[in-house]
């Protein structure tokens, strides 16, 4: 019978999409693990469907392959080989749906710790005010740092925060794509859509 995690309180992460690839030669896994690139929707009226890693051990794969409608239970972890950041899901419990009753979800919880001064912009189409960051998970001994992405009042908020400041947020893993010598790649942030709890030095305007 296949291992069961346990939950971090510190990190959870819940995703319901669809199995685009089963990978076993990806560089963030060993051998007894597969990477599953499992595509999200995200709310209507967009169309947009996030690409995400998730690592599942290969006794909980069970029947699961391309074309599978799976509902993952885990915690988000981040690696980096040969100076690339990769970000994904770690699998505690996966199990496959029916497709037509499914809703595709996104869903991450999690605390932090503001690891490198935040960066306050604005969009360049649409002018939103928005907030790069990048925040450490603490958890078992391991440190995995993850960047995220704050929008309007989080964002202002987040900017005025010190490096080091503790944050409890919720969000959802989404990716994006950028072209570099002529070649696309992909890349995943964390969208924080809610701060749970936070602290910062200076006054909110």
């Amino acid at each position: 019978m296949a291992k069961k995690y346990v939950y971090s309180c510190i990190d959870r992460a819940n995703i319901t999409g669809t199995v685009d690839a089963v990978e076993e030669n990806t560089p963030f896994i060993t051998d007894k693990f597969v990477n599953l690139i499992v595509y999200t929707s995200r709310k209507e009226p967009s169309t947009v469907k996030d690409r995400i890693n998730v690592v599942v051990n290969k006794k909980l794969l069970g029947n699961i392959t391309e074309g599978s409608c799976v509902k993952i239970a885990g915690a988000i972890q981040t690696k980096t080989v040969n100076g690339h950041l990769y970000i994904y899901i770690f699998a505690y419990d996966i199990t496959e749906v029916e497709a037509e009753t499914a809703m595709d979800t996104d869903q991450l919880k999690f605390e932090g710790y503001l690891c490198k001064k935040p960066v306050l912009r604005k969009t360049p189409f649409s002018n939103r005010t928005v907030c790069d960051c990048v925040l450490a998970i603490n958890d078992r001994g391991m440190s995995y740092y993850v960047p995220c992405i704050c929008w309007s009042k989080n964002a202002k908020k987040m900017a005025q925060s010190a490096v080091g400041d503790k944050f409890y947020v919720s969000g959802r893993l989404q990716s994006r794509e950028y072209v570099k010598n002529e070649k696309t790649y992909v890349i995943n942030e964390v969208s924080i859509y809610h701060i749970d709890e936070f602290s910062f030095n200076s006054e909110d305007d």
